[in-house]
């Protein structure tokens, strides 16, 4: 039997998680939930009896700041908790937020990987702009930050760093990729990027939002660049497999989906 770990990075709306694991429970499906430390509402005591089939695994809980490598730390951090599990590797690894819900059932969602089995899910965008570039070329010391000032010292920072042509990837030989975060992927993948979280970490540190640029970065360059599903974006968001509406959100957030939304969700490919 193929079974998946669903890695679930949370940290509020925790009646609508609940309902996101029960999608899920499945006996196929294993999964591994991250709290933020900073939602402190949480109880543990409330989710460890809900699921029958599959099994739920807590990791510890970090401080995850928007746009900090915190963010890339939790993804590893959750990675390497299901990589762990000694009752065998998964064969796939799929990474959701806690506002998520599958669109298919699991059958269905089972049928589709054992079909496209070795294919990584994960999208790319068509372009890197200088701008994405510079999330990661950049030093950006300021984003773990709880102060209010942090956000003006580093766009000060960027604007000083950028008359002094600072160029942080200049000599790495890196050509950096970009696309969501979310992704599926298989259980090879997963091993070869945890062998290099410390290249990770000495390149993506100290950037902002290079979540949606590491996997993609490190992906590209591997030896698993042949099995990626759609490098080129031809099918849009079915690269990741996510549907996400951002045309309708507010600039800042995606679209939250309605129960007017209910048909024209189900009838989408995405899983």
């Amino acid at each position: 039997m193929n079974k998946h770990a669903y890695l679930i990075m949370a940290h509020g709306h925790f009646d609508f998680l609940k309902e996101l694991l029960l999608c899920l429970d499945d006996r196929r499906n294993d999964i591994y939930l991250h709290i933020d430390k900073k939602a402190g509402s949480f109880q543990s005591e409330s989710f460890s009896s809900i699921l029958k089939p599959s099994r739920l695994y807590f990791t510890d809980r970090l401080d995850v700041r928007w746009g900090g490598y915190s963010q890339i730390a939790c993804e590893l951090l959750l990675l390497k908790a299901a990589a762990a599990q000694q009752a065998g590797s998964y064969t796939y690894y799929h990474l959701l937020s806690g506002s998520d819900l599958p669109l298919k059932s699991q059958d269905e969602i089972h049928a589709f990987f054992e079909a496209n089995a070795g294919k990584e899910f994960l999208a790319f965008d068509r372009e890197v702009s200088p701008q994405a570039r510079e999330r990661v070329s950049l030093w950006h010391f300021f984003r773990e930050s709880r102060s209010s000032l942090a956000e003006p010292a580093d766009h000060i920072l960027t604007l000083f760093q950028r008359l002094l042509r600072v160029d942080r990837l200049k000599k790495s030989g890196i050509e950096i990729r970009k696309g969501p975060n979310w992704f599926s992927i298989t259980d090879g993948l997963v091993r070869y990027t945890l062998e290099q979280e410390a290249w990770i970490q000495k390149h993506f540190s100290h950037s902002v939002c290079a979540d949606e640029l590491f996997l993609q970065t490190l992906a590209a360059a591997s030896p698993f660049r042949t099995n990626i599903y759609d490098e080129t974006g031809k099918t849009g968001s079915m690269a990741n497999l996510r549907y996400v509406d951002w045309e309708r959100g507010d600039g800042n957030s995606p679209y939250t989906f309605r129960r007017e939304d209910r048909e024209m969700l189900l009838g989408l490919p995405h899983l």
